[in-house]
């Protein structure tokens, strides 16, 4: 009976050990889906010291109340449970997990166009705030999931989740903190990520605080732009792109890769629904675009909510924005031209980037409204009111 117990009681450690590393890293689709997977991952990462200290308590127990003969099989027993175990620890702690999986960079180094070496055709997650003009290339963010860094006196936090393919930037100051992260690895299909300073677990998805002492709280969005370096530079002559970490070049190029091929055959990583949309969330409302069929079309006039917007791909059709149509009291409406749009109130010419170049409204500027480009799957997920934009 005791022998019974004490094989059982290391088996069930074996289990919470495996269980406690699958709930957050490599989590097998089958569990990515299940609703409960954030508190289970939650309650074994939180826990699995005290639950080892039970086991073990009970493990010492058994032996303590074993006969002696018993108490020899139970040692050699032991032996290969103790090595199952510790190969699990192992796997999960040195190997299988996001900080070591995705480490984080090492090197931040900007540099002006002339001195840039980060291909143009890459995506980038561009960033204008303060006069200060940054831009992070979409597959270096991707590797490490996050990319911790200050633009002007804004702590900055730019997060990129492959699993969503979704690109997310945050003010990671709270309460005068200035937070900074580890990834923990993928719930619900989305990064999750614990801050070193409380140990909360956030959602990249959202910035809110999902389990721990911060719970309930919600990072602020930092407004950003994504599309490839060569349009951004195009955009801001001036601004700053960070160079590749040469110590991680190689997967940051076989990410840029991968990126091309999901565009094509995304399903790699057994999502439901992997089609790329162009999403947007004004005042609570969200609806998403499908990107190919953006591509298409070029420009799409839409109304989310009470606003009016204009959705417009640059030539050649690989980066869109999403502008207001509303300029000095007037709501426009655009058609798509070879290189732009042009509206259909003033016959005005306009680029893609949202400037007026000719005609009655020459020298206006369209306000850029925020848009993510992403896994439908995913937008669906973390806006699951979301309409969709029914293209003729």
């Amino acid at each position: 009976m005791v022998l019974t117990l004490f094989v059982g009681l290391f088996l069930i450690l074996i289990l919470a050990e495996l269980v406690k590393g699958l709930s957050a890293n490599g989590t097998p689709p089958v569990l990515q889906k299940l609703p409960g997977q954030l508190h289970l991952a939650y309650f074994m990462w939180s826990s699995i010291q005290v639950l080892r200290g039970l086991f073990v308590a009970g493990l010492i127990a058994c032996v303590v109340s074993a006969p002696l003969g018993v108490q020899f099989i139970m040692m050699g027993a032991a032996i290969p449970l103790g090595l199952i175990w510790g190969g699990v620890y192992w796997f999960f702690a040195k190997v299988w997990t996001g900080r070591v999986k995705f480490p984080p960079i090492t090197s931040t180094v900007f540099v002006g166009r002339d001195e840039n070496t980060v291909p143009s055709h890459i995506n980038v997650i561009g960033i204008d705030h303060g006069g200060e003009r940054k831009a992070y290339p979409t597959n270096m963010v991707t590797f490490h999931h996050q990319i911790v860094d200050t633009i002007g006196d804004l702590p900055l936090w730019v997060t990129y989740c492959g699993l969503c393919r979704s690109g997310r930037v945050y003010d990671r100051n709270v309460d005068g903190m200035a937070l900074d992260f580890t990834l923990v690895g993928a719930i619900s299909f989305n990064a999750t990520f614990e801050d070193h300073q409380t140990g909360t677990w956030w959602r990249q998805e959202t910035g809110e605080a999902a389990k721990g002492k911060l719970k309930g709280r919600v990072l602020e969005d930092v407004g950003f732009e994504q599309m490839t370096l060569e349009n951004w530079l195009q955009k801001y002559p001036e601004g700053k792109v960070l160079q590749y970490d040469q110590k991680f070049a190689r997967p940051y190029t076989f990410i840029a890769k991968l990126h091309n091929f999901e565009a094509t055959k995304p399903a790699w990583h057994m999502q439901d629904t992997p089609d790329l949309i162009v999403g947007v969330e004004i005042a609570g409302t969200a609806k998403a675009y499908d990107w190919k069929q953006l591509q298409s079309a070029g420009v799409v006039i839409d109304t989310v909510g009470e606003a009016s917007i204009v959705l417009t791909t640059d030539p050649a059709r690989t980066s869109a924005s999403v502008y207001s149509r509303a300029v000095d009291g007037r709501i426009l409406a655009f058609t798509a031209t070879e290189q732009g749009m042009t509206d259909t109130e003033t016959g005005s010419t306009w680029n893609w980037f949202g400037i007026c170049l000719d005609g009655p409204m020459k020298g206006k500027t369209l306000t850029l409204v925020q848009s993510y480009q992403q896994y439908v799957r995913a937008w669906i997920q973390f806006h699951p009111e979301t309409t969709f934009y029914e293209f003729g």
